[in-house]
This record gives C-alpha cells, sequence and structure tokens, in this order.
C-alpha cells in the first residue's frame, strides 16, 4: 500500500476517495486532518491522500490541541467511532470545510456518527450523514474488489 503499486484497496479509504472524485473536491495542496490511526482506515487514506498530493496530518487520542488541529484544515475526516468519547463540532472547523464522517456509535438508541451533522452541515461545504454516507460506499468498494479479485484469479487483465 505505501508504494502505490497495491491492486486491492481498503475498501472505506477507497471509498472516501471515490466521494471526493464524485463530487470533484480537489485534494492537491489541501491540508487534511485525519482523526484516526487504524490500520483499515487512517493509515491506507493517509496514504492515498499522499498520492494525491493533499498535506496530511493524522491526529489521535493522545493529540493535543485536535480542535486547532481542525480549524486548521481544509478536510476533516473522523473515524473515531466513540461518540461518548468524541464529537466533532462546528466549533471545529472552519468555514467551507469538508467533513467526511467514518464514525459509528449508537446515540439513543440510533446509528450515529462522530460529527454533529446538523450543526457541521451550516458550516461545512460538504458533510457525510451517518447512516448513507461512507457505509454504502464502503460496500461499493468492497464489491470493487471481489470483481477486481475474481478477475486476477481468473488471470483477465483489470484497469483497478
Amino acid at each position: 500500500m505505501a508504494s502505490g503499486r497495491a491492486i486491492l484497496k481498503p475498501c472505506t479509504p477507497l471509498g472516501i476517495m471515490e466521494l471526493f472524485d464524485y463530487y470533484n473536491i480537489e485534494l492537491s495542496g489541501k491540508n487534511v486532518v485525519i482523526i484516526n490511526r487504524s490500520n483499515l482506515v487512517g493509515k491506507p487514506l493517509y496514504h492515498l491522500m499522499l498520492e494525491r498530493d493533499a498535506t496530511v496530518t493524522t491526529c489521535h487520542s493522545k493529540t493535543k490541541n485536535l480542535a486547532e488541529q481542525c480549524l486548521g484544515a481544509d478536510i476533516v475526516i473522523t473515524a473515531v467511532g466513540n461518540r461518548a468519547h468524541f464529537t466533532l463540532t462546528d466549533s471545529m472547523i472552519r468555514e467551507g470545510a469538508v467533513v467526511i464522517d467514518v464514525g459509528t456509535s449508537r446515540v439513543n438508541g440510533k446509528l450515529a456518527g462522530d460529527a454533529d451533522y446538523d450543526g457541521i452541515i451550516k458550516k461545512a461545504s460538504y458533510a457525510t450523514p451517518v447512516p448513507g454516507g461512507v457505509g454504502p460506499m464502503t460496500r461499493a468498494m468492497l464489491l470493487r474488489n471481489t470483481v477486481t479479485a475474481a478477475s486476477i484469479s481468473k488471470g483477465f487483465v483489470t484497469n483497478r
């Protein structure tokens, strides 16, 4: 993955990149904060962003001044998944920022993301909801990877 040569890329980061492509969100030269350092989301996404010439900061539970880091970002991607311990609020993002919410938690028995979507959407130029944002893209990329893997196993040439 770090070399940029992986044929099958992790589904959630790949789905996020597809969202950027679909909505024509330029990454080159943008300051991106990823609030996650996992092997499934944060690290692969970091590398995919670097391939697109973004300036990437990875934040996590030990990051000092997280709100300050987010305020300096053009794009904030949060994948904490524990709303009881972390909520991204509109006071943590700049006007016009893009917010990608990967986190999932239960709040009052309902699925919720890391971000306070109702507050964020008033300030962000684009924000993904939970449910219905990144999750469907993850599933679509799983299907893409499955087709690619099957094609490779049968000796077919693929463009992905």
